[in-house]
C-alpha cells in the first residue's frame, strides 16, 4: 500500500477506506435527496433502513474525514504549500471542503425549506466535483514524486 511520507503506514489506507465510504453513502443519499428535497421521481427507490444506514454512515465518515483532513493539515498540505507543488488543486480541494461543512450545516439547520433545498443540491454536486478533484490530486501528485525520483 501506498504511504505518505511523514504519516503512519495505515495513514494512506485509511484515507482511501473513508473517502470510499464517504463517497459511496453520499451516493446512497442521491435519491433521497432527490425525492425529499426536490420533489423528483428519483430513477432509484432506497429501502428506509439502507437510507438510515446510509445517513449514519455519510455522518460518521464525515467526522472521520474532518480529522484526516486536519492531519494532513499539519505536513502535507504544508510541505506541498512551501515545495510550491500541486498548489492550485490542493486548494481547491480545501476551498471545497469547506464548502461541504457548511452546506451540511445547512441541511439541517436552515429554518427556510428552500435554503435547505439548495444546500442539499449544492452539496451533493460539489460533494461529486471534490472525489473527481481528489483523485486528479493524487494522480498529479504521482507524477510529480515519480519525475523527482527520476531525476
Amino acid at each position: 500500500m501506498r504511504r505518505l511520507s511523514g504519516y503512519p503506514r495505515w495513514f494512506y489506507a485509511a484515507l482511501m477506506i473513508t473517502v470510499a465510504a464517504l463517497t459511496g453513502s453520499g451516493l446512497l443519499l442521491i435519491p433521497n435527496m432527490l425525492e425529499l428535497r426536490l420533489d423528483m421521481d428519483a430513477p432509484l427507490h432506497i429501502a428506509g433502513s439502507l437510507r438510515l444506514t446510509s445517513a449514519a454512515t455519510h455522518s460518521f465518515t464525515a467526522f472521520l474525514t474532518i480529522g484526516l483532513v486536519g492531519a494532513l493539515a499539519t505536513v502535507h498540505m504544508r510541505a506541498g504549500w512551501h515545495r510550491r507543488q500541486n498548489r492550485v488543486s490542493g486548494i481547491a480541494l480545501v476551498a471545497l471542503f469547506f464548502f461541504l461543512l457548511a452546506s451540511a450545516v445547512g441541511i439541517y439547520y436552515f429554518g427556510d425549506m428552500d435554503l435547505s433545498r439548495w444546500s442539499s443540491l449544492s452539496h451533493s454536486i460539489v460533494g461529486l466535483v471534490l472525489v473527481l478533484l481528489f483523485g486528479w490530486h493524487a494522480v498529479v501528485g504521482r507524477r510529480i514524486r515519480l519525475r523527482k525520483q527520476r531525476g
